[in-house]
């Protein structure tokens, strides 16, 4: 594992195969069981966001050129 001179988290501990799969593992599925428990909530949270975003563009007129 390289470590990065400016990156000031210390430096991660070796694992073995098995243990950096089985890490790997556990994170995904916990990922999954969270996205599936608070689905609603993440999704509410970027609709808005969405919704905010396309509010605050501009609408486009069809007087000027585009160049």
């Amino acid at each position: 594992m390289s470590t990065n001179p400016c990156n000031d988290q210390p430096p991660w501990p070796q694992l073995s195969d098995e243990a950096a799969v089985t890490a790997l593992e556990f994170m995904h599925h916990f990922v999954e069981s969270f996205e599936s428990q608070y689905f609603g909530e993440i999704h509410r949270y970027h609709e808005e966001r969405s919704e905010a975003n396309i509010q605050t563009v501009a609408p486009l007129t069809t007087d000027d050129p585009p160049f």
